[in-house]
């Protein structure tokens, strides 16, 4: 993620503040862990600028109600936060179950998931402190942690899941509507939401500007690439791309050079790589880095 940032070298902290928040309208709240920016009326990017993985989750506020799209790490309130900003009915929506997307879901009393063997077991069992501890390793947090914030004590509870999603669903939310697409590959449960009326896609893992994985559990490479080709093929509906991680509203021709080299990748075509084992603690994994000018893809080194 951060640290595997394209083009930054030294501490994964050095390439912050990034230059797209400068143009956005910050919003003051209460809740200082979060960074909060006004792209329109109804919508709101929620950053967690000051942890490693820089987890960027959405505010999307209809006429009937809003949702969150993912649940960051959990270690602010977000629920009091999406309260500062609307009065209407809020839900959490998932798009995928990795330990920096559900630590807020103990917060949300309503959470939609797409259903999938991944998710069943996320919303069972939560995640334990081994698993959540990697969020705030030593160097990986460089904000003020919330004063009721214990990270002795710091884990995902189960949760309850209100709605099973499928391919093709579409969330209403009164007067605007999320369609639910499935893109397995970066994990087996992990979907994007197209807004066709707001001309935006969100992408959640499949693609940010940071070190995109498709070796995780769950993961398929195979899948990542047919999840980017289905992407790519809706383009002429969306104009701009929202990430899960580091920035908001990047430039949709991303997405056509990320299906590029997952392809050139499986087909041997890219030389230029470096070979590791995997940095996530639990995954003894051999791994390939490749470093393009705005992203890195990391998959499985025997791919």
């Amino acid at each position: 993620m951060s640290e595997e940032d394209a083009g930054s070298t030294g501490n994964w902290f050095d390439v912050l503040p990034r230059k797209i928040y400068a143009s956005l309208e910050k919003v003051e709240t209460s809740q200082p862990w979060y960074d909060v920016y006004r792209i329109h009326d109804w919508l709101y990017a929620l950053y967690e600028g000051g942890q490693y993985d820089e987890a960027l989750m959405y505010l999307v506020i209809g006429y009937e109600r809003a949702v969150v799209i993912d649940g960051g790490t959990g270690i602010g309130h977000l629920d009091k936060l999406v309260e500062e900003l609307t009065d209407k009915p809020y839900f959490l929506l998932l798009t995928h179950t990795h330990n920096d997307h559900i630590g807020g879901c103990k917060d949300f009393t309503e959470i939609a998931l797409y259903d999938d063997v991944m998710s069943w077991e996320s919303a069972a069992k939560g995640l334990g402190k081994d698993k959540m501890g990697e969020i705030i390793e030593e160097g990986y947090v460089i904000r003020d942690y919330p004063e009721d914030f214990d990270p002795d004590n710091y884990y995902a509870p189960p949760y309850l899941v209100t709605q099973w999603l499928q391919d093709g669903d579409r969330v209403d939310l009164g007067g605007r509507t999320l369609e639910i697409v499935y893109t397995p590959g970066h994990s087996s449960n992990h979907i994007s939401l197209l807004d066709r009326e707001g001309r935006y896609l969100y992408t959640g893992d499949i693609f940010y500007t940071g070190g995109v994985t498709s070796y995780l559990p769950g993961r398929d490479h195979d899948d990542f690439i047919t999840s980017c080709r289905k992407l790519v093929d809706l383009m002429p509906h969306y104009d701009l791309l929202m990430p899960a991680h580091n920035e908001p509203l990047v430039e949709k021709e991303l997405m056509k050079e990320m299906l590029k080299v997952a392809k050139d990748i499986k087909a041997g075509k890219l030389k230029n790589y470096k070979e590791s084992r995997s940095i996530a603690v639990n995954y003894d994994i051999k791994v390939r880095r490749y470093q393009f000018d705005r992203f890195v893809l990391t998959t499985r080194a025997d791919l």
